[in-house]
């Protein structure tokens, strides 16, 4: 079975050469992690089990400290790792990263070689013989029997009822799965810290206030990709204190992205655009789009540019340890552009 449209499918459809880069993350790599992979044993103690964690599929009750985790999110893998447990398996959403996650949590991987899975199709098999005991896919959108066939091989916790599919912020992530880790006060720690960052962060600049600030990527055919603020990238400039036009707000609805054709690219014209180019000719592409080309915000140099993948990858992943990261990498370029308007 397939897994629903996912964020490593929208990814792949947003930039020329960017799209083969994405795609090929659904191929084989031959740095995948070994079958032999296992949680380290200086993995924190979590406590008060048997703890009952609900989600949008209903209970599931997770008898003691997982020993042995499976994360089938794409970004889950940050939080694991932030509370010291090293997973057994977990995807590998873009090939660049041979190890399976972005250099934010590289250090917290260590030495480890978890299992890695690509492509489109769950691979229960290989899931099943890593002998989980939790499996974590709270950044993930599965079907309903999927959900119940992982559940058949060991406890396994997804996002919290209430919530569309992409539009957990990184706190609640972290408190769903520290909640099934045993690690409630570990991730309030981190989740006080992303807090405080956000409020030292609009405090230093507070000419952040109220100014409107997009969020966009261009894609193959011309168009521009525009995230909403239930979206991580959108909600993390919603964080700092930025607004998001009504009018873009309309078009995007009830989605977390959507699509503008040039003709709509006026909506564009806020005080700030951070582009996501994803690579160079990506990047490159945006000197051939015309329409951008003539918005008053990229005339007078408004427009910053985030053409590394590793920068747009942590604001794509929006996680309690990849939001600082890319607030280091983005700040200073906003509040230069600001500086035009």
């Amino acid at each position: 079975m397939t897994l629903r449209p996912t964020r490593r499918g929208f990814i792949a459809g947003t930039a020329g050469a960017a799209a083969t880069i994405f795609l090929a993350a659904c191929g084989s790599d031959d740095d995948g992690g070994s079958t032999n992979a296992s949680a380290t044993a200086t993995s924190p103690q979590g406590s008060g089990f048997p703890i009952t964690v609900s989600d949008r599929y209903g209970e599931t009750t997770v008898e003691r400290m997982p020993e042995r985790v499976v994360v089938y999110g794409y970004n889950d893998h940050d939080t694991v790792l932030a509370l010291g447990v090293v997973p057994v398996g977990l995807i590998k959403w873009i090939p660049e990263w041979k190890r399976g996650v972005g250099p934010w949590s590289l250090r917290a991987l260590g030495d480890a070689r978890p299992e890695l899975f690509e492509g489109q199709e769950i691979p229960f098999e290989r899931i099943a013989a890593l002998r989980p005991d939790l499996i974590v896919a709270v950044g993930q959108n599965l079907r309903d029997s999927d959900h119940d066939r992982l559940r058949q091989i060991a406890p396994i916790v997804s996002t919290p009822d209430g919530y569309p599919a992409w539009g957990l912020p990184p706190t609640e992530q972290a408190v769903q799965i520290g909640t099934a880790l045993g690690m409630r006060a570990e991730t309030e720690r981190l989740v006080s810290g992303l807090d405080d960052l956000f409020a030292r962060t609009r405090r230093e600049n507070p000419g952040f206030a109220g100014r409107t600030v997009m969020v966009v990527t261009p894609t193959a055919d011309g168009q521009m990709s525009v995230f909403s603020d239930t979206d991580a990238r959108g909600r993390l400039v919603a964080s700092l204190g930025f607004r998001q036009p009504a009018a873009v707000a309309d078009v995007v609805g009830d989605e977390f992205y959507a699509y503008l054709s040039p003709e709509k690219f006026d909506l564009l014209d806020v005080d700030a655009l951070l582009v996501l180019g994803y690579d160079r000719p990506s990047v490159a592409a945006l000197d051939r789009m015309a329409t951008y080309q003539q918005l008053d915000v990229v005339r007078r140099g408004g427009a910053v540019i985030v053409g590394d993948m590793d920068t747009a990858m942590a604001l794509a992943a929006g996680t309690v340890t990849s939001i600082p990261y890319a607030l280091g990498r983005t700040v200073p370029q906003l509040r230069a552009a600001l500086a035009k308007a």
